[in-house]
């Protein structure tokens, strides 16, 4: 791949006579420092004033490389440039199918983020004036086909970063002070000193038991991970795809919540909430006709419990997300509906047992009118009797 990339600073450098090599390094001098620490077990080989000449080349092939596959997938089969050949490997429309979903998956590991900053620098000398943080953070998202980022969004520290602003109703906004980057945190999304919003330890309540005692599941306006509320007995909740990609998007997301101070925990509260409540395929079933949770995995409905399962396993639930309040929200409403769902409960184990088949029913239906019987006929030998028939008449 090293090979590929090479070749996209090459075809870059000779299609716009605007960008050279010594533009390119002596942009990507002013923000070395800030990729040296994104890239994980960086080698000593890298590290250091001697070897600055080596990770500023790589940082240049990475950002060049990854520019020139985001804009050809982009723009469809009619953006791929004359200068690569009609069957390049890499840079054709049949390359870049092919190669886009391994590309779009190594975006978003965790341990392989390109900052934005470079992206920006690279175009800023390609174009001859700075970008706007909008128009990266779009091109970026188009690429993983997502939605641009709420308005007003500053500049993502990475790919990852910006696609999880993307999946996020409200979400902490990333700013440029001039110093490096840092992140500007949206209290009202996520406070992470208020111990306000931190979840009493509730038993989990599965999407069933919740369905019997009078909550009704519905889709929410958007698909943000975020956009779940309880109002009026409806639990409003996004409706989400889940495919073999699901995975490694949620964990990286939420790998990257665990690891930057106050980036807030939005993404591993929406895990563990729909957690607790699909316990069981019929879960999963529930939430798919309800029009909130889709599947194609390549298994069955027990495949999106063991999926959610993998995903909390060894997650701490002590978390503080304006989800905790939903969750107790959601908790009173089912505790203050306790004869509701016994009657609930009742009514189904009913139907489990004796409406199975239709010998069962009959049987039932059968001994039903034996003893409606047997009961009218007491009424009505109590209602025909007479207290003085039989006495002896004095004359």
């Amino acid at each position: 791949m090293e090979e590929h990339k090479l070749r996209a600073v090459r075809h870059l450098l000779r299609r716009d006579s605007k960008l050279t090599l010594g533009g390119l390094v002596a942009a990507m001098e002013t923000v070395a420092d800030e990729p040296e620490d994104a890239y994980m077990n960086l080698g000593d080989e890298w590290r250091g004033e001697e070897n600055r000449g080596k990770f500023l080349e790589m940082m240049i092939t990475d950002g060049c490389f990854l520019l020139e596959v985001m804009r050809m997938a982009i723009g469809g089969k009619g953006s791929i440039p004359k200068d690569y050949e009609h069957g390049d490997p890499v840079f054709s429309w049949h390359g870049i199918q092919h190669i886009g979903p391994f590309v779009q998956r190594d975006m978003l590991l965790v341990e392989n983020q390109l900052p934005l900053r470079l992206l920006e620098k690279i175009v800023a000398v390609e174009e001859g004036t700075s970008p706007s943080a909008a128009s990266i953070n779009s091109m970026v998202l188009k690429f993983l086909e997502r939605e641009d980022a709420p308005e007003g969004t500053g500049l993502g520290l990475h790919p990852l970063d910006i696609y999880r602003t993307s999946r996020l109703k409200g979400t902490s906004q990333v700013k440029n002070n001039g110093k490096g980057l840092q992140r500007g945190v949206n209290m009202t999304s996520a406070p992470m000193e208020v111990g306000i919003f931190r979840s009493q330890k509730v038993v989990p309540r599965s999407a069933w038991k919740l369905s019997e005692a009078g909550i009704r599941f519905l889709p929410s306006k958007t698909g943000c991970l975020d956009d779940i509320q309880l109002d009026n007995g409806r639990l409003y909740m996004p409706k989400v795809h889940m495919d073999d990609s699901t995975a490694y998007r949620i964990h990286n997301m939420m790998a990257f919540e665990a690891m930057h101070i106050r980036t807030g925990n939005d993404v591993t509260a929406y895990v563990l909430f729909v957690k607790d409540l699909i316990s069981s395929a019929d879960d999963v079933r529930l939430l798919g006709r309800k029009g909130i949770l889709e599947h194609d995995l390549a298994d069955d409905d027990d495949a999106v419990v063991r999926l959610f399962n993998s995903l909390t396993r060894d997650v701490s639930k002590n978390w503080e997300s304006h989800l905790c309040r939903v969750r107790d929200a959601v908790e009173h409403h089912y505790t203050s509906n306790h004869l509701r769902v016994i009657l609930y409960e009742s009514w189904s184990h009913l139907k489990s047992k004796y409406f199975r088949n239709p010998w069962s029913l009959l049987a039932l239906a059968t001994a039903i009118l034996l003893v409606v019987g047997d009961i009218v006929q007491a009424v009505y030998a109590v209602i025909s009797y007479d207290p003085n028939e039989g006495k002896p008449k004095i004359h």
